[in-house]
């Protein structure tokens, strides 16, 4: 067990190593945040002033504005696109040999790299979330139970988030051309997870299909619990899902990998 650990950990250090080389990334991730939260305040300030009320849906609207501020964050720290290109390129060039040869999991390599990836965005996130409670008092992290709770929600969503890429990745065995279906899959994600816009103000009947899948973990689950929003029992049942769809996506992961390293020829190796 330890060696496992020593290994995996020496790549998350190496890619950690080489993600402070590009500092600049974390910039570009702080202004994308910013930017949005921006967007998102003009048009949920037009929105308002023509309702003429002071709440939707149950939101104020700063509650409204801290709610997406911390789900651009959680939606950017979930996100692993780009390690799914890399992962598809691998498949489609023969580079996948080098993980059957050697003592090393593709799957579990590649959620170090993604960890050491964004081990910048986890820096800077994690002292903007610091100093949010006080900026705007009283609207996340009230109780210390919730920045508790809120921290094992998040790395379940990063884990689920990355094993539903893995999943698409491995279509790669089959067709040729699968970033598309990634990247539809990325944007269609945004919205559906309540990235941009919190679920309670889709329709009861597209909720409730949402809620038959794992995109609700993915956002609003963490945010719902950073912001307070959430009661006990939705706590737990959210939790249960959460273990739910770790081991089907594990289970899932592991059958059609092992069926699509016997289709796999090695093209381009």
């Amino acid at each position: 067990m330890s060696k496992w650990l020593s290994k995996y950990y020496s790549v998350l250090k190496v890619t950690w190593i080489q993600t402070l080389e590009y500092k600049a990334n974390a910039v570009v991730g702080l202004f994308a945040i910013l930017s949005g939260i921006l967007i998102e305040f003009m048009i949920w300030d037009r929105i308002f002033l023509a309702s003429g009320k002071d709440t939707i849906n149950g939101f104020s609207f700063m509650g409204l504005m801290s709610f997406i501020f911390i789900s651009l964050i959680v939606g950017q720290l979930k996100s692993s696109w780009v390690t799914s290109f890399e992962m598809i390129d691998l498949i489609r060039t023969g580079g996948l040999n080098k993980y059957l040869i050697r003592p090393i999991s593709f799957y579990t390599y590649h959620i170090m790299i993604f960890i050491g990836v964004n081990s910048l965005f986890f820096i800077v996130y994690f002292f903007l979330l610091l100093i949010f409670p006080f900026i705007m008092p009283g609207y996340l992290f009230q109780e210390i139970i919730q920045i508790v709770l809120f921290i094992p929600a998040l790395a379940a969503s990063i884990f689920i988030s990355y094993s539903i890429y893995f999943f698409l990745v491995c279509l790669a065995f089959w067709f040729s051309e699968v970033k598309s279906i990634v990247l539809s899959y990325n944007l269609v994600n945004i919205f559906l997870a309540g990235q941009i816009i919190p679920l309670s103000f889709f329709p009861d009947q597209v909720r409730y299909v949402i809620s038959l899948t794992p995109l609700s973990l993915l956002v609003d689950f963490p945010v719902r619990i950073a912001t307070g929003m959430i009661e006990s029992d939705g706590i737990k049942d959210g939790f249960l899902m959460i273990v739910m769809w770790s081991v089907i996506l594990m289970i899932i992961n592991k059958i059609i990998y092992s069926i699509g390293i016997r289709r796999y020829e090695g093209y381009g190796a």
